[in-house]
């Protein structure tokens, strides 16, 4: 998809440099999100446009995708068996994963790693926050972030995706 802000990774050299936050066209950023897939996996091609998408919404994490084919040793350290598998790494370290193609709940995974990005450089905004929104969790956040991860879900299953 045109326009998303997904950087493709082709070697165990690359990936490593993404990872520790180095090379590629987003910086130095510390929030990375990876989408391990395949050509021939059916949910995986369904939900990359969305994680397309997401990548526009979330600027305070990169975006990756890895093709599992491709980069066999990266995906066997980073130990993945099933596709598609997102992970979440903050300052290099695996901090969350998602196996499935399951729209809101990697919105909802995205999210938390953008506030924790967000809040670790002090800038950024939470999702469906003003201007005066800040990026230090609020009492109850959990709940409202399970609320939106839920309201985006059926927002793309409306959409027909």
């Amino acid at each position: 998809m045109a326009g998303g802000r997904v950087q493709e990774v082709h070697s165990a050299a690359e990936w490593s440099a993404v990872k520790n936050g180095g090379g590629g066209s987003f910086g130095s950023a510390n929030a990375v999100v990876v989408d391990f897939s395949a050509t021939w996996c059916g949910p995986c091609q369904q939900i990359g446009p969305i994680f397309e998408k997401l990548s526009l919404q979330y600027p305070a994490v990169k975006f990756v995708k890895i093709d599992v084919d491709e980069c066999q040793d990266v995906a066997g350290e980073c130990g993945v068996r099933a596709m598609p598998t997102f992970q979440a790494f903050f300052n290099g370290e695996k901090v969350d994963e998602l196996t499935g193609a399951d729209p809101g709940r990697l919105q909802a995974m995205i999210a938390k790693l953008n506030d924790k990005a967000s809040a670790s450089t002090g800038t950024g905004q939470k999702v469906g926050g003003g201007a005066a929104a800040s990026s230090t969790a609020a009492p109850g956040s959990d709940d409202m972030r399970a609320r939106l991860a839920a309201a985006a879900e059926a927002r793309l299953k409306a959409l027909g995706q």
